[in-house]
C-alpha cells in the first residue's frame, strides 16, 4: 500500500505524549499492496512505535503497539525470515527437555 508520508502522519500520534510525528522520524520498514509498517520515534517523549497502516473497508486503519527497537533493529526484523511452525516446535522440544536455568540464556 504505497501512501506518500505526508497522508498518514497526521493520522499517526505519539500513543505516550499525544505529539504529531514529523515525516523525519518515520521509516517505512515493509510495504506491500495491503499494508504499510512504519517505526515512528517522537520528538516529545523518545517513545518509539511499531505501526501498521492498511486499507480496510471503511477506509484506512491503523494499529501501533510501542517498542523499544530502534529503526535499524526494526528493519532488520522486518527483513528477517518469518518463525515457522518447525521453529516453534523445536524450541519447545528443546524448553521441555531443558534442565538448565534461566542465567544460561540470558549470558
Amino acid at each position: 500500500m504505497k501512501l506518500p508520508l505526508e497522508n498518514i502522519q497526521s493520522l499517526i500520534r505519539c500513543p505516550v505524549c499525544n505529539k504529531k510525528y514529523r515525516s523525519t522520524k518515520m521509516l517505512v520498514i515493509d510495504e506491500d499492496d495491503k499494508r504499510t509498517t512504519l517505526h515512528m520515534s517522537c520528538e516529545g517523549c523518545s517513545a518509539s512505535t511499531i505501526v501498521f497502516v492498511s486499507m480496510g473497508q471503511f477506509g484506512v486503519v491503523t494499529l501501533g503497539t510501542l517498542t523499544d527497537l530502534e529503526q535499524s533493529e526494526a528493519r532488520r526484523v522486518f527483513q528477517g525470515e518469518a518463525v515457522t511452525a518447525d521453529n516453534v516446535i523445536e524450541a519447545h522440544q528443546f524448553l521441555k527437555h531443558y534442565e538448565g536455568g534461566v542465567e544460561a540464556f540470558i549470558q
